[in-house]
């Protein structure tokens, strides 16, 4: 390369930088978002009803998001309290306080024989006090998003403490030639995505960790902001940071510093607490039923999860509510379920399907619902005016695939190509037991202090929810027979792929 050249390029790499550091703002600013940052709710894309779909227009985003509010107000109430492991956790305060506003809003709208069920839990881990420090060069630092993991053991008087050795990703090449014995090894935890696959667990990162002769283990999680997390590291002590915490104590081992952690947590396990499920009926012309169900629990603030399902299963509720009998085929009966973070889950249900499901032609599960669709810029997770595609579940025969795919194509509703092998959540122990359907989405802000109603748009709401309420209908106009997984004949593979686009 000629001389000339050499300089013509350089020229041409640097002139970007020069026009980024000397342009004046963009008289624009962002359009985009609030004064807060966030994407506004009216920047989000919206697609317009189908003048066919009007029945479905009272089913409104900015009302379903005023009770995702509700809903996050009850987590905040019991933060304020006091609580260190808070939100609406079963066994707390919390969760007593959502199964009291799910059994008023159901009374309000007039649903029949509104009750609690309740269960018996397992010993709860109850925290009462912990503290996270590192230090390095005798200074004492403390980080913003360290928390301990759920159901961490009470730390003897004065606590414990280690010396910190990076094992990156925690894998076997990570622990070549390293002796971790007695040390408090920091691992990278890679969502894959959110806290529902990750590294952590799809690689037995803890156990190893273990069996190399850690005393301890940190956990970073994720590769991007500081989210900040509770997941558990087994039997044994450990804590959590987040990314940019944990690439601040990484570059401080990078550097050759000795680094410690002490840890001291205050906690125990508490038996003989109880937390409840919340029912409530819509009657039909049939005793044949639709099953609605939606979690109570959540960790944090907990908008996604499950705050957007109870929201948008309110939503049905009250649409359900306004019609007259004659155009309710169906009973609907919807369940605010216990949940399953620490809880039975639908457990119950699977349990006594002979009975408890018996006279289920369908049943819905809502669960993380609606999330802003997210694009990674470095170390940073950006918002964009779109709402997240989901993974799906649907256990039915091809009628029912026509009318879910009609509804979710009417509404809006991207789900990923391929169908998930298995339900999740509340919806997996019974996925099989009856008919049944659900989209969710676990994105990485899930079970994270980072969950807040931001993250949740209201046009995402309002799809979705449109989109139940018009499959419900559609499901409504076939016999139970016909909604059976076994029911319909499949189209052979060269029928079926005559028409391009054409469902089965």
């Amino acid at each position: 390369m000629t001389t000339l050249r050499r300089i013509a390029l350089a020229l041409l790499v640097a002139a970007p930088v020069r026009a980024q550091q000397s342009a004046p703002p963009n008289p624009l600013g962002q359009p985009l978002l609030d004064r807060a940052g966030h994407v506004r709710e009216d920047a989000y894309i919206h697609v317009p009803l189908r003048p066919e779909d009007a029945r479905y227009a009272s089913i409104d985003g900015t009302h379903l998001k005023g009770i995702v509010m509700e809903v996050d107000s009850l987590s905040l109430a019991d933060r304020d309290r006091g609580t260190l492991f808070w939100g609406r956790n079963v066994g707390t305060q919390g969760h007593v306080d959502t199964e009291d506003w799910v059994a008023r809003r159901f009374r309000a709208a007039g649903l029949e024989d509104v009750h609690k069920q309740e269960f018996t839990l397992e010993p709860q881990w109850q925290l009462s006090g912990w503290n996270i420090t590192f230090n390095a060069h005798g200074r004492t630092i403390g980080l913003e998003s360290a928390r301990p993991p759920e159901r961490a053991a009470p730390t003897p008087d004065g606590g414990l403490q280690y010396e910190l050795v990076w094992v990156g990703q925690g894998s076997e090449a990570d622990y070549v030639g390293r002796d971790v014995r007695g040390k408090a090894v920091l691992v990278q935890d890679i969502p894959e995505p959110g806290t529902i696959n990750h590294t952590l667990s799809s690689e037995r990162v803890v156990q190893r960790a273990y069996e190399k002769g850690a005393a301890a283990v940190g956990i970073v999680f994720g590769i991007s902001d500081n989210f900040a997390v509770w997941q558990r590291t087994g039997d044994a002590p450990g804590f959590n940071v987040g990314y940019e915490d944990g690439m601040r104590l990484r570059a401080m081992l990078g550097r050759g510093e000795r680094v410690t952690v002490k840890l001291v947590v205050d906690s125990e396990m508490v038996p003989g607490r109880t937390a409840a499920s919340v029912w409530g009926t819509l009657p039909g012309q049939t005793d044949e039923e639709i099953l609605v169900i939606a979690h109570l629990d959540g960790y944090f603030e907990a908008a996604l999860d499950n705050a957007s399902g109870l929201a948008v299963m309110m939503g049905l509720v009250e649409h359900y509510a306004r019609l007259p009998l004659s155009e309710r085929r169906r009973t609907i009966r919807f369940v605010g379920s216990v949940g399953h973070h620490s809880g039975p889950g639908t457990t119950w249900l699977h349990d006594h399907r002979d009975t408890a499901l018996a006279r289920t032609a369908l049943a819905i599960n809502l669960e993380h619902v609606a999330v802003a669709r997210t694009q990674y810029w470095g170390p940073r997770l950006r918002m964009t005016d779109a709402v997240s595609p989901m993974r799906w579940w649907l256990n039915a025969s091809p009628a029912v695939l026509r009318v879910v795919r009609d509804a979710f194509e009417r509404f809006n509703v991207g789900v990923t190509a391929d169908m998930d092998p298995g339900a999740s959540g509340e919806m997996g122990r019974m996925a099989r037991d009856v008919p049944s359907l659900q989209v969710i989405t676990s994105p990485e802000i899930k079970h994270t202090e980072q969950d807040t109603p931001e993250w949740v748009p209201a046009v995402g709401l309002e799809q979705i929810a449109r989109a139940y309420a018009k499959i419900i209908d559609g499901v409504n106009e076939l016999d139970r027979s016909q909604i059976q997984p076994t029911a319909g004949e499949r189209k052979p593979p060269e029928a079926a792929s005559a028409t391009p686009g054409a469902l089965p």
